[in-house]
């Protein structure tokens, strides 16, 4: 296991994308001098062997640890310099192992802020009342890029932290006791308020505390189940998605790995999931830069992304849902290795540029996940 300790961000010039621009009161994520380094193997080679597991697999593993382990310690989070949404990626990055730096001393980051922790831009409030318990819920703070700026995206954070349904909650000035399972509860009550139809983040979250076969009714008194929030995803254009979609794709290919993990049947919904995945796969190694990078417009159309940050977003996106929708084995492919490499070389020459937490976060969300299926 990788010896992970801390990890944080300020944010001066930070890159302008989906995920994230530019506010005067919230930096992004602090910078530190790391020593020169040579990429692993040659990253831009473009001819590889269908099936091949490449020889640098080890020495690329390797590499990811040390990537990890010095952004978390390196770059570290503080309650006087960022917000939610900083922070929150962070989460999403270190889950537990992320803590932040605070007047009274370093906190770990998911108790803090479940404890009942003051953060700007995570704010829960209390729900209403479903089938006799309090429910709770964090409103949206749509492109502040400081709040929770998509429908249950603070939840899945949370949620893919690993922490049970029962954990409690502390909602500030409330004095019930609320656990996870409330907010949940309170998300499945609120999907007719998804105006957006983004059900990526819900998605996530019931997932974690779900089966794939679960049903409830919601507000409206109508019945919705996991398989109608994936279906809904189905139906969107991911080239108009933010992110390109890999949002949506990280939700797909998350609702088909717990499937699969149940023995359930794949069929309707899930073959139709299954498919958009297989696509989505051919669609990103099509369009797959030489040197393993992403255009802007992320697995979509090659092309190259105009700076270092550009690069580490989309880039880090890609890898994020590649990791999260392909076995072990096909992660050792060549052109997915040279994909993480990139990624690896971009990180270690931002060492001493201050970056978007979002574009930041993702990528090194994806390198963890990549490690872990590893």
């Amino acid at each position: 296991m990788i010896a992970l300790h801390r990890f944080a961000t300020r944010w001066r010039h930070p890159i302008a994308l989906c995920c994230g621009l530019w506010l005067p009161l919230i930096s992004g994520c602090p910078t530190w001098h790391a020593p020169q380094r040579t990429p692993i193997g040659d990253s831009s080679a473009e001819s590889e062997i269908e099936g091949d597991v490449s020889p640098t697999s080890n020495a690329l593993v390797a590499r990811i640890d040390r990537v990890l382990s010095e952004n978390l310690e390196h770059r570290r989070l503080s309650l006087a310099q960022q917000g939610g949404w900083q922070i929150l990626h962070g989460v999403l990055a270190y889950g537990r192992d992320l803590t932040l730096t605070t007047a009274g001393g370093p906190v770990v980051v998911v108790d803090y802020v479940l404890d009942g922790g003051s953060l700007q831009g995570f704010e829960l409030r209390r729900g209403d009342l479903i089938e006799g318990r309090r429910g709770v819920r964090a409103p949206m703070q749509i492109s502040t890029k400081i709040g929770q700026g998509h429908r249950d995206q603070w939840l899945a954070i949370i949620a893919q932290t690993g922490l049970p349904a029962s954990h409690a909650v502390v909602v500030p000035g409330d004095d019930s006791v609320l656990t996870i399972d409330d907010w949940v509860r309170q998300a499945e009550y609120d999907v007719p308020l998804n105006l957006e139809l983004e059900f990526s983040w819900t998605l996530i979250a019931l997932l974690a505390y779900r089966n794939t076969d679960h049903r409830w009714t919601s507000r409206d008194g109508l019945d919705y189940s996991v398989e109608t929030l994936l279906a809904s995803e189905l139906r969107r254009d991911l080239e108009l998605s933010v992110c390109g979609g890999t949002h949506r794709l990280n939700a797909i290919a998350m609702a088909l790995e717990k499937r699969r993990a149940e023995g359930r049947p794949m069929t309707g919904v899930w073959k139709d999931a299954e498919a958009a995945v297989d696509a989505a796969h051919r669609l990103a190694k099509r369009n797959q830069n030489p040197d393993g990078s992403y255009s802007l417009a992320y697995l979509h159309r090659n092309g190259w992304a105009r700076d270092l940050g550009e690069q580490l977003g989309t880039t880090g996106h890609v890898l994020e849902f590649l990791a999260l929708s392909s076995p072990a084995k096909e992660l050792q492919q060549p052109w997915i290795q040279r994909c993480v490499g990139r990624i690896c070389d971009l990180l270690d020459q931002c060492a001493s540029m201050d970056l978007e937490c979002g574009v930041l976060y993702h990528a090194l969300h994806g390198l963890r996940e990549y490690r872990d299926k590893l």
